[in-house]
């Protein structure tokens, strides 16, 4: 395989790369592994003369013996021929249109034309002006080696023939899976340049992984952190939301702490010395129960993470206890929430949920448990929030006896279409 230079750089001229091989004796991932709708869109494309293949996290999941939330596939059928192949299918996009194909259930699988790749070694002076700005063209059509060699990370760049089981691995890929490691595909200062939301993908990676982050791409991102001013500041909260349900998300603020990074997405829990994020807060408590219900397989909503971001930064202390005394009265709790997400903007609608949720929590608090009456609370749109957030914030045996005072109100009709699955889940609970 050709690899890129001593800088991590690929030139232009080295764009026809060749893959390394992984036959199936080679890597653990089985065809009854992958999903079956997306074994179809590969054979069909297949059959219609088409290069096609999953790729990306899928790939990278199952290597890892995961399973994976989505199967993406990479074909080099443009987005029209695509579309007359499946009836199902939608093509959305403006700058690099990618094709939806809709199965039952409302399950959506995506699948994107190769791309191309420009040289990245030499970025013009409007690239330079702003490091926002994309060095690469997203219109222009490519082969899979460059597809492969553009995606952000080398345990992404992976693609699965699904016909013969053969992993083609353009960029390292499966080595630094092996290794653990988080890699940037190319030269990370430019890289981060064309979009500094990168960094908080690596970020991600290396620790819904247990990953270590490569050596230069980590000097990068210590050193260009406040590239993330530059982002759409709507983009930067699509994608930390991404992680508040992660099921690692403690772990995650963590990193971002170590990089620079959260300084510039939520520097309220850097304050006083993080002491927010020390392992004995109850901030770091509550963020931790969360992250173990994730990984149980439970439905948690983020506005329930944004809560208790907003209850923990409005307040002034790490202790629930404290806040559950302090916390204001609506009128003024409005004021001091508007003072919180100083650099992640938070959408008006959630603003107000988390307000709303944070007066029902109080509210509770304050309510003896022998006093509580559930039927208050049946028809709240915010339930589900309110059960999730009152378990991970229980400290006492009152706190317990509220919570199961509740539970029950997760089985009722209304319940239950606010919060999905959560009737099942209230009953894991309630035999806990």
């Amino acid at each position: 395989m050709t690899s890129p230079d001593a800088t991590g750089a690929q030139t232009a001229e080295q764009k026809e790369i060749s893959a390394v091989v992984y036959d199936p004796a080679h890597h653990p991932i089985r065809k009854s592994d992958i999903d079956e709708d997306a074994r179809k869109i590969v054979y069909r494309l297949q059959r219609a003369g088409f290069k096609a293949y999953v790729v990306g996290g899928g790939v990278r999941d199952l290597v890892l013996g995961k399973k994976p939330k989505d199967f993406d596939i990479s074909t080099d059928a443009t987005p029209k021929e695509i579309k007359s192949l499946f009836r199902n299918c939608r093509i959305i996009g403006r700058r690099f249109k990618l094709a939806h194909i809709f199965f039952a259930h409302g399950k959506t699988i995506e699948v994107s034309t190769f791309r191309d790749l420009v040289d990245w070694s030499e970025p013009t002076e409007a690239d330079q002006a702003s490091p926002a700005s994309p060095v690469m063209s997203d219109n222009v059509y490519g082969t899979e080696a460059t597809d492969a060699v553009r995606r952000d990370i080398t345990v992404n760049g992976l693609f699965l023939d699904v016909s013969s089981m053969e992993i083609l691995d353009y960029v390292g890929g499966m080595q630094d899976l092996r290794e653990g490691i988080v890699r940037v595909i190319g030269v990370p200062e430019v890289r981060f340049k064309e979009d500094p939301v990168r960094m908080l993908r690596v970020v991600r990676h290396a620790a819904r992984n247990g990953f270590s982050i490569e050596q230069s791409c980590w000097a990068a991102i210590l050193e260009h952190s406040s590239w993330m001013t530059q982002c759409s500041q709507v983009r930067v909260f699509d994608e930390i939301k991404k992680d508040f349900c992660s099921g690692c998300f403690l772990t995650i603020l963590s990193l971002l702490g170590d990089t620079g990074l959260l300084e510039y997405i939520l520097p309220e829990l850097l304050e006083n010395n993080a002491r927010l994020l020390s392992a004995e807060s109850d901030f770091s408590q509550c963020l931790e129960k969360i992250d173990d219900l994730v990984s149980r397989g439970e439905s948690v909503s983020p506005t329930v993470v944004l809560t208790i971001i907003g209850l923990f930064t409005a307040g002034d202390s790490i202790w629930l206890r404290d806040l559950a005394e302090t916390l204001p009265e609506a009128a003024d709790l409005g004021e001091r929430l508007a003072a919180c997400f100083t650099r992640l903007v938070v959408p008006r609608k959630e603003r107000e949920k988390i307000q709303m949720l944070l007066s029902l929590w109080s509210k509770v608090r304050a309510t003896p448990a022998r006093a509580l009456k559930p039927g208050n609370y049946r028809r709240s749109a915010l339930l589900p929030e309110l059960i999730t957030l009152l378990e991970v914030s229980c400290l006492t045996k009152e706190d317990a006896q509220r919570l199961h005072a509740l539970l029950p109100l997760l089985d009722d009709q209304d319940a239950v279409h606010h919060g999905g699955d959560l009737r099942r889940s209230a009953m894991h609970r309630r035999g806990r």
